[in-house]
């Protein structure tokens, strides 16, 4: 992992309710300026929601459909057939087939053009995402009707393929000349250890630990996981995740039941993204200070627990709480400026 001392920069999470690409890219550069991401729009094109814009990475296991947010298992395809279609594809088809198109990724081509056109000392890391293999997975029914993460040759086929993905994706911004985050975005690790999800914790594991493996064997990234639900945070500092990222504004508190977890992360060099401002709980009149005092609570509990202030500090991002695709977009760019401002007395106070 690249030496990774992020000191509380600002990024984002996924979703813009944007319909312009340029737009987005100009919002989101204009008040990230150190860890801008690219934006998914799917307000502007359903096929940039999250499971149909990498269903074309995972093809044939998968199909999506022009106009549609629906994904389908193996198309006209029988289930061993696009197995052996997406085996041949992973292991000696070109990389360059597991990357972001044009027609369901403007955001992503938008923001590779811009700060292409930027200065080489503008925007020091780049931030991008894929989508994980227990979401996607819980999100596409089989032959069987039962949803592909519960067929354990094919769940393992579209972890192995998103992390292909997230290569493939930094091999795109690779011109770029910067360092790349990688979220792998997981809500459907929100409901992990319920009725909703029976999957064991070890399957969690190897899911995540193929999709992680496949892409630092193809690209040089650090890797996160976002959930914005409660999950088992120590769960994913096991897989050997390099950035947990939360919804610290609705579920810091439960961050705070895993302090060794969470030590095990700083001292290999891990860093938390704290999802310090609400997104779906936005309510309009939240403050960078007083969202800054909630977070500033947090970290000092965690200290309470022994963790070293300092490493807090400069193992640390900030982030909203979640995409913000469903909201309006006056609504999604206070929440970037508060994001931003919420880094900056973050850093006022720990420098």
């Amino acid at each position: 992992m690249p030496d990774f001392r992020p000191n509380f920069a600002a990024t984002g999470i996924g979703t813009l309710p944007h319909i312009d690409a340029a737009a987005a890219v100009g919002d989101v550069l204009a008040r990230l300026k150190e860890m801008p991401y690219w934006p998914q729009l799917p307000q502007a094109d359903p096929c940039e929601d999250m499971s149909p814009q990498y269903a074309p990475a995972l093809a044939p296991l998968l199909a999506s459909q022009a106009g549609s947010r629906q994904v389908v298992a193996f198309g006209s395809l029988s289930r061993e057939e696009a197995l052996a279609g997406f085996y041949e594809r992973l292991l000696v088809g070109p990389r360059e087939s597991f990357g972001l198109t044009p027609d369901c990724a403007a955001g992503f081509f938008a923001f590779v053009e811009t700060v292409g056109q930027a200065d080489a000392d503008a925007f020091p890391w780049l931030k991008g995402h894929v989508t994980g293999p227990v979401t996607m997975g819980l999100g596409v029914p089989g032959e069987d009707g039962k949803a592909l993460l519960y067929d354990d040759e094919v769940a393992e086929a579209l972890a192995q393929g998103l992390g292909a993905a997230a290569a493939a994706q930094v091999e795109q911004m690779a011109p770029l000349g910067r360092p790349a985050l990688i979220f792998i975005d997981e809500p459907g690790l929100s409901g992990f250890g319920s009725a909703f999800t029976p999957i064991a914790r070890e399957r969690v594991l190897e899911l995540l630990g193929a999709t992680f493996a496949t892409a630092r064997e193809r690209a040089e990234m650090v890797i996160g996981v976002h959930c914005c639900g409660n999950t088992d945070w120590a769960l994913l500092v096991e897989a050997g995740a390099d950035v947990l990222n939360l919804d610290s504004d609705s579920y810091g508190e439960h961050l705070l039941l895993y302090p060794e977890a969470v030590a095990q992360l700083l001292d290999r060099g891990g860093a938390v993204a704290w999802g310090a401002v609400p997104t779906s709980e936005f309510q309009g009149t939240e403050t960078a200070s007083g969202l800054w005092e909630n977070l500033r609570g947090l970290l000092n509990a965690l200290e309470d627990k022994g963790l070293d202030r300092a490493l807090l500090a400069s193992q640390a991002l900030v982030t909203p709480a979640c995409g913000m695709g469903g909201l309006d977009l006056e609504d999604s760019l206070a929440i970037l400026e508060l994001t931003a401002g919420v880094s900056a007395l973050a850093r006022a106070e720990y420098s």
